[in-house]
């Protein structure tokens, strides 16, 4: 099964993911990839990006808002190039692992239109036999695009809004649980 998770931008998707991992993991479920929280100031403002490993738990700052003229990799965000490379070495491994699930958090406009990024996962995330299942977060608006790439028979597609983000990590543990 390949879920696709979407949902608007600043909607929740992560967090609904993130809070599913735990009942994912007392069923048993072996998780690789990554989730990328937010990382926010002492006032709740966004500064920048995480990068969890799934397996490990180990973090790094993946990406931070610029400030003033500084140049910008994507967005309002400048990425840290070591982060990049231990992302992409850890989806690399979580690709290959003996998991039962991999998490990828995201694809987006990077990987979908500048084949940056994280765009070498997907050719393996298209192939149902090398990665029988997986969670994808993905922004609405490229749901279509990345869906239609993968090509996939088996997309479930798992929409997070603000009036059911506290009911999708329930919905996700409960498709997950149903696929095993």
């Amino acid at each position: 099964m390949f879920i696709l998770l979407t949902g608007s931008s600043h909607v929740g998707k992560t967090t609904a993911c993130w809070k599913a991992l735990p009942g994912l993991r007392l069923s048993g479920v072996k998780i690789a990839g990554f989730i990328s929280p937010p990382l926010l100031d002492e006032h709740g403002v966004k500064t920048g990006i995480e990068m969890v490993d799934l397996t490990t738990g180990k973090r790094l700052t993946f990406a931070r808002v610029v400030r003033g003229g500084e140049p910008t990799t994507i967005g309002v965000y400048r990425m840290v190039d070591e982060a990049v490379e231990w992302a992409r070495t850890l989806l690399a491994n979580a690709l290959i692992a003996n998991a039962d699930w991999v998490v990828v958090d995201e694809i987006g406009p990077l990987e979908l239109h500048e084949d940056k990024g994280f765009a070498f996962a997907l050719e393996p995330l298209a192939d149902p036999h090398r990665v029988p299942n997986a969670i994808v977060l993905v922004r609405e608006y490229l749901a279509d695009e990345l869906a239609e790439r993968l090509g996939r028979a088996d997309i479930v597609r798992v929409r997070v809004t603000a009036e059911n983000r506290a009911d999708v990590p329930a919905q996700l543990v409960k498709l997950i649980r149903a696929a095993r």
